[in-house]
């Protein structure tokens, strides 16, 4: 079935307006690897200590648990313009134009565990995350690279996660790579997935 997944398929998103490579991030579940990655520099944090929960609703964007157990949400519409207007005027909040979620009208919330067979994209950014060195970086730059080639009809949507994982095994490394190195493994992991897309 997913093999015959169109790009306007992809990029349609029941709950938020994005552009067509989020989307189809969002499709694959690639984003919310990214944004594992993301949580782990943003606050120096291990792997072992995040846990990704699938929320079908997109009220609920991040969750903070204390060593007390108490668990502080941050909440809103599926709309990306409050976390960008909160970036620009931090510390303060200012009106906005955004309305808080109607929870009556919204009546629950639910959370599912995520399903890595169903969606290896996220398994695979969470392990690269684990890894460390280039990995998460190989990682990012063949995926851009691949769902570039899937928007484009040129790659399966399918096949976004086999290239992207070929692209890892065969391109990154590990240790503490320098800023140079860095470089040098994103544009590998571009031309790998360039080279050898076709065979997908």
């Amino acid at each position: 079935e997913l093999e015959d997944v169109t790009p306007a398929q992809a990029v349609a998103h029941p709950n938020w307006s994005m552009g067509a490579k989020i989307s189809v991030d969002s499709a694959t579940l690639m984003n919310k690897g990214l944004e594992f990655i993301e949580a782990m520099h943003l606050f120096s944090v291990s792997p072992e200590q995040i846990r990704v929960i699938i929320h079908p609703e997109s009220i609920i964007h991040s969750m903070v648990e204390y060593e007390d157990g108490c668990v502080m949400a941050q909440m809103g519409v599926p709309s990306m313009t409050l976390p960008i207007q909160y970036a620009l005027t931090y510390p303060s909040r200012g009106a906005g134009g955004v309305s808080a979620p109607d929870f009556f009208r919204l009546g629950k919330l639910t959370f599912e565990e995520p399903d890595y067979e169903k969606t290896p994209c996220l398994k695979l950014a969470m392990d690269c995350a684990g890894r460390g060195g280039t990995f998460p970086a190989v990682m990012s730059a063949a995926n851009e690279a691949a769902v570039g080639l899937f928007l484009e009809g040129k790659l399966a949507f399918n096949a976004i996660y086999d290239i992207v994982s070929d692209a890892v095994t065969s391109v990154a490394g590990g240790g503490r790579p320098t800023l140079d190195e860095l470089t040098a493994a994103d544009s590998a992991a571009r031309r790998f997935v360039a080279e050898a897309f076709r065979r997908y």
